[in-house]
Parts: C-alpha cells; structure tokens; sequence
C-alpha cells in the first residue's frame, strides 16, 4: 500500500511540475519583451554592486600581494586586509583627485581650444572643397550634398541632441553616486572574499556528489581566474605605460592636444589588437583639420607605438596569460563584441580563453583515456590510427603519391627544369665560343 501511495504521489508531482513549467514557459512566451526590459532594468539598478565587484577583482592581486608582505612582518591577516584595503583606497582617492584637479581642467583647456580653432577648420574644409571643385565638379557636387544632408539631419536632431547632454550630465551625476557606492562594495567583497570563496566551495560540493567533477569544475574556476587576473590586470598596466609613452613623446613632437589624444589612446588600448587604432582614427581625423602634417606623423607613431607594444610592452607584461594564439584573440574579440559590443571587446579573450581551456582539457582526457598522445604537433604528418590504436604517418612514398597526384604542379616543375637546364647549354656554348 506504501509503495502504490508513494508512487501515486511521485506522478502527481510530475504531472503538477510539467503543467506548472508548460505555463510559465507560455507566460514567458506572452510577456517576453516585458520579461527582458525587467531584467534590463535590475540589471541597470545593480550597475554600482558590478563595478564594485569588478573594481574588488581587479585590486585583488595588489591585495593579496600586500597581505603576504605584511604578514612575513607577523601583522596579523585581518589587520593586514584592513590595512591594504584602507591603502587601496587611499590610492584610488588620490588617483580620483589628480583626475579631476589635473587632468580634467586641462581636458577642458584642450576641449575648449578645440573649440576655437573651429573656424580655422572650417576655412581648411572649404579649401579642401575648392581643390576638389577644381578637380572635378562632379564628386565636389556630390560631397556638397553629402554636407547638405549631414547638416539637415543635425538640424532636425538639434533638439534630440540637447535632450541627450542633459542625459549624459545626469547620468555624470549618477555615476558619481554610483563610484561612492562600488567603493563601499569593494570594501565589503575584500572584507568578504574569504567567506564568499567558502561558500561557493561548499555550495559546489552540496550540489555535486561526485567529488571529481567537483574539482573538475573548481580547477576550471581556478583557470579562468588566472586567465581573468593576469590579461585584464596587465592590460591596465600596459595601458597606462602606452598612454604615458604617448603624452612624452606627442609633447617633444610639440602635437596639439597632447592630453586628451594620449588619453584616448591609452584607454582604448585596453581593448586587444584593435584598441590603438580605434583610437587613432578620430585623433587623426581631429590633427587632419587643425595641421595635416602633424596628422601624418601621428599615424607613422602610432604604428610604431603598436608595434613596440605588442612585441615588447606587452608580452613583458601580460606574457603568455591565456594560452591562445593570435588567430584565436582575433576571433574572440571579433565574436563577443558582437554579443556585448565594447565591453565584449575587452573581456572576450579571457573568456574565450577558458571556453578554450575546458575544450582542451575534455579533449586531451579522452585521448589519455584511449593511450593517444595529446600533444598537437604529433597528430600535423598523421595518415590514420588503427583498430589497434598505432599512429600512422606519412611517409616519403606517400607524399610522393600525393605529388603525383597534381599532375599540373608536377608538368610546370618538370617544364621549368628542362627550360633551365637548357639556357645553362646556351650559355656553356657561347662561353666556349672563340
């Protein structure tokens, strides 16, 4: 009677859960737009705990360094985390007040100038105009209606353009509140990361019964955390270098708008590969109006700079912290920008770079399970694996037969030898000629 009740009870249950999951599945349907603009909404309300999150994860190895120095001078760890999470914030302090009484009055300076030489780049743009009707009136007709409609459309949208600064000086002000508040959430996840890492541990272990899948699943955690620390950390640091480097050396160039042209380079060169040259582009375009031949320098820095940094800066710094090639950087970043757009452009190689960990390692488990080698480079001249797990290669017979096989890259070798060997006769000849 026990087992017909328990089993009566268990396909009550299912059948409740399946009506209950059909529903909300046709809720979801329904309401799927409202659904995603809710989730957008917390997601926007929670913005402050990410950045602190964010803000948290990135200082922690400053953290954790700081911590094993204090601790060899026997400071306790609690007091040596309250010391450099006091410490850390006392740099990010420093860091905000050198931003906003240094560098933003002269980013206003710069801005402002700008400004002012609007209509010495007015004048260069109708010289450029005038070229170009004398050159041919046909392509200057053309770029004047491409103005025309660009200048209509500026009109039409002047009012959307207002509404829009007064947007971005709210949101200014709520980013200002929101900093105040990572910064109280950094504070708090350093305090708690201990707690927070047990936690997660305990969680893990609660949910999977099988204990190697569990530590499967941490040393992954473990990998992307390695791969997270050391790209985006160094990729600070060389972007701050990238930027520095470019402000002396656009100083001794004597370039206009030194400030805001290094600090737009070296923030988008957190962005990998394609970082520089985002923001070269509207830098050069700005020296283009104002001087062109300092345009024309530039650019010839810029690819020097790129170069300097992607073979000497930045593997110096980052090393080889994700393992990929550089194919696959370029696929990762291309991918996700697509998904997440500039905030993909900057985590999608250390995202891609897991997603590439765990691939690897399934792959290179199943091989060991079979007693195939797992090194890559032993599978480039591999013919076949038999029944009996012995690898075949390619011998010189069979790239013989393979050559064979194109019998017109085999005709032009064959043509081009009897053509050489024959000038050489010539040549023999008319040496021996008295």
């Amino acid at each position: 009677m026990k087992t017909t009740w328990k089993r009566a009870v268990i396909w009550c249950g299912t059948v409740f859960l399946m009506l209950a999951a059909a529903i909300a599945f046709y809720f979801i349907l329904l309401n799927g737009s409202a659904i995603i603009k809710g989730v957008n909404s917390l997601f926007q309300t929670l913005i402050p705990i990410w950045l602190g999150l964010g803000l948290a994860y990135v200082v922690d190895p400053l953290i954790n360094y700081g911590e094993r120095k204090l601790r060899e001078h026997n400071i306790k760890p609690r007091l040596a985390r309250i010391l450099m999470v006091a410490v850390v914030l006392v740099g990010i302090a420093i860091l905000l007040f050198l931003i906003i009484s240094r560098m933003v009055p002269r980013l206003v300076e710069t801005i402002n100038s700008l400004l002012s030489d609007v209509p010495g780049i007015q004048r260069t743009i109708n010289s450029y105009l005038d070229k170009i009707n004398e050159w041919n009136p046909t392509v200057y007709g053309v770029v004047i209606d491409m103005i025309d409609t660009a200048v209509s459309w500026i009109n039409t949208n002047t009012l959307t353009a207002i509404n829009s600064i007064t947007q971005s000086f709210l949101g200014l002000v709520y980013g200002i509140v929101d900093i105040f508040v990572s910064l109280i959430v950094l504070v708090y996840a350093q305090m708690s990361k201990d707690r927070f890492i047990g936690q997660g541990k305990k969680l893990l272990y609660a949910i999977c019964h099988h204990r190697t899948a569990a530590t499967w699943v941490l040393d992954v955690v473990r990998q992307a955390n390695r791969n997270f620390t050391g790209f985006i950390t160094g990729k600070i640091i060389d972007s701050i270098i990238v930027g520095i480097i470019c402000f002396i050396c656009l100083s001794i160039l004597d370039m206009p708008y030194v400030l805001l042209i290094s600090v737009v380079i070296g923030v988008t060169n957190i962005i990998p590969v394609f970082g520089p040259f985002i923001g070269a582009i509207p830098c050069a375009v700005l020296l283009l109006f104002v001087k062109p031949f300092d345009c024309l320098v530039f650019v010839f820095f810029i690819l020097i700079l790129q170069q300097i940094d992607g073979n000497i800066i930045g593997p110096k710094i980052l090393g080889n912290s994700t393992g990929l090639s550089s194919f696959w950087v370029i696929f990762s970043i291309l991918v996700f920008s697509h998904i997440w757009g500039l905030f993909g452009m900057i985590v999608g190689v250390p995202i891609f770079a897991t997603l590439y960990y765990v691939i690897k390692r399934l792959v290179e488990e199943e091989l060991a399970r079979q007693n195939l080698p797992t090194d890559s480079m032993d599978y480039v001249t591999l013919e076949k694996i038999d029944e009996n797990n012995t690898l075949i290669y390619q011998t010189d017979t069979a790239a013989k037969k393979k050559a064979d096989a194109r019998p017109l890259f085999t005709s032009i070798k064959v043509l081009g030898q009897l053509i050489s060997r024959k000038y050489r006769e010539y040549l023999d000849r008319k040496k021996n000629q008295p």
